[in-house]
């Protein structure tokens, strides 16, 4: 009986690293499509910034990924670092590229980008960096 538990407990373990390391692939983009919705991290070079309510729609199902990321309050001192204005904020993401890590990146001018990876069932993990702002998000499918 004990082997049995520790038996089922590795398959347990093996099976959830396995699920976390999955990968986009163009055949996942279809089960993307829609809207994703969490908070986002605003962090400055070196230190944490605050957070704020986001959404990201990704609005179609092939290569180039295009999205839609809307920020729901940035907070003044953020918006002057990012060029943008305090408050609600909307960024079009149009040229999103599956990577060879499972992951599908969107560039900017400036050298600003934003990616998404898998982090678990109808969950998206997101990190971007623009201009001296760095952060993450967590996202949800809606």
């Amino acid at each position: 009986m004990k082997k049995m538990i520790c038996l089922l407990a590795i398959a347990l373990m093996i099976g959830s690293v396995a699920f976390a390391a999955a990968k986009i692939t163009a055949k996942d983009l279809p089960g993307l499509k829609g809207t994703w919705t969490g908070m986002l991290d605003f962090g400055m070079v070196g230190a944490q910034a605050g957070s704020t309510a986001c959404a990201l729609e990704i609005l179609n199902d092939k290569v180039p990924v295009q999205a839609k990321l809307t920020l729901s309050n940035v907070p003044d001192f953020v918006a002057s670092g990012l060029g943008v204005q305090a408050g609600k904020n909307e960024i079009n993401l149009n040229d999103g590229q599956l990577t060879s890590q499972g992951t599908i990146f969107w560039t900017g001018a400036e050298k600003n980008m934003f990616e998404v990876s898998m982090g678990g069932e109808k969950k998206l993990n997101a990190t971007y960096w623009f201009r001296t702002i760095r952060g993450s998000a967590s996202l949800k499918k809606k």
